[in-house]
């Protein structure tokens, strides 16, 4: 069964990955191009194929030959027409953060659970292939701990393993470069922090593997920021976000250490391990955009198509290809959540999830602002079921 799709929000975003990906997809189809900009809708819905354009999100909610929402604006727009196209029956894959608020969020799931009509947010990395096998082998390191002698072990089974050898110690390095954002982003009040952010949160949820209990932020939110999140059993993530990195540099490396293995994801084209035995040092995963024939794999194959795109501005000319990007899961998250609609597996990230993930970027936002640390209680990430106004007293 082919499903219509609409996409509200035709911006860069829109560009990069949904619209091109519905363009493509077998199993989707895009037919609504939408954007408060009647031009932008018209050269969308041209460019990528679609049946018609629209420029009232209403009428989008409206139509009768509309599956499925792809969200994309920015937060500005989230509740107000998720929780009407909910009530319509329709779908909803949104962008993250899922909201603003945590009032709006709550908006959201009291319609989510009234209707039963799934709502996806876009934590794509998680579905990213490269993720998804790093979070196989540290699931390993967490349960079988390392297999490979260690080359230097002055314990040789003289001591108790410590306690801190049973937690997991988790980074994750963001490097970004200013000059590729526009600048609403410097004028909003969450800034980066909540906006962009919230994808590598949701990671260090996923990887930890325990329940948050206090969170600390230093720097500014507009970018230059170090975030803190402390486990119930002592595991501790550190996210590193920076605005004066280069943006051809890779972006994201994160990095993971539990059970005497480390576990190294490089800008989700090279995964690198040691400790575990039956696991190959290196796996590489190809470019989505970038690549020539004869590059070669991994962050090498990276920084050879960086080094021709360099080269090729130098010289004036510009390809269809502008930038060498990584597989980040957009596609994949996206087919997950089509697959759940027609019955054929789980909801990729369902709106519950992602409660958790906004609540701690507000706390951490908090923190920033107020220079001290947060604690993390169980209704944070931990939502009542029941009726809705048990449900709103607890969480707010």
């Amino acid at each position: 069964m082919t499903m219509r799709a609409a996409v509200v929000g035709c911006g860069a975003l829109a560009h990069a990955t949904h619209l091109p990906n519905l363009a493509a997809s077998d199993r989707l189809r895009l037919q609504v191009a939408c954007d408060l900009d009647p031009a932008q809708a018209e050269a969308a819905a041209r460019r990528f194929g679609a049946a018609r354009h629209e420029s009232d999100w209403r009428a989008v909610v409206a139509a009768p030959d509309v599956d499925l929402i792809v969200l994309c604006t920015h937060t500005n727009l989230r509740a107000d027409l998720i929780v009407p196209a909910l009530a319509a029956g329709k779908p909803v894959y949104t962008e993250k953060p899922v909201a603003a608020g945590e009032e709006e969020m709550l908006r959201i799931i009291r319609a989510a659970r009234s209707t039963g009509v799934p709502v996806c947010v876009g934590h794509n990395r998680r579905s990213a292939p490269a993720m998804r096998d790093l979070r196989r082998l540290v699931a390993l390191a967490r349960t079988q701990g390392a297999d490979v002698p260690a080359l230097v072990d002055r314990n040789s089974g003289l001591r108790e393993p410590l306690r801190e050898e049973s937690a997991a110690q988790i980074l994750i390095r963001v490097n970004d470069d200013s000059r590729t954002w526009k600048g609403w982003i410097f004028d909003d009040p969450h800034g980066i922090m909540l906006s962009e952010m919230v994808h590598f949160i949701d990671l260090a949820l996923l990887l930890a593997g325990s329940d948050p209990v206090e969170v600390y932020a230093y720097g500014s939110n507009r970018g230059n920021f170090t975030l803190v999140i402390g486990f119930r059993d002592g595991s501790c993530a550190t996210l590193q976000h920076t605005l004066v990195g280069n943006f051809d540099a890779p972006k994201e490396l994160v990095e993971v250490a539990a059970g005497h293995v480390t576990v190294a994801l490089d800008h989700f084209v090279e995964l690198r391990q040691r400790g575990l035995a039956g696991e190959p040092f290196r796996t590489s995963y190809p470019l989505e955009t970038g690549a020539q024939p004869g590059d070669p794999p991994g962050i090498e194959g990276f920084h050879r198509a960086v080094d021709r795109l360099q080269a090729e501005r130098a010289a004036g000319r510009q390809g269809a290809c502008r930038f060498a990007f990584p597989s980040k899961g957009h596609r994949q998250h996206l087919e997950a959540f089509a697959a759940h609609l027609r019955g054929e597996g789980p909801n990729p990230c369902p709106v519950d999830g992602a409660y958790a993930v906004t609540r701690i970027a507000l706390k951490l936002l908090q923190s920033a602002r107020t220079g001290q640390p947060q604690r993390v209680l169980p209704e944070d990430y931990d939502l009542v079921r029941g009726d809705h106004q048990s449900l709103h007293r607890h969480c707010l």
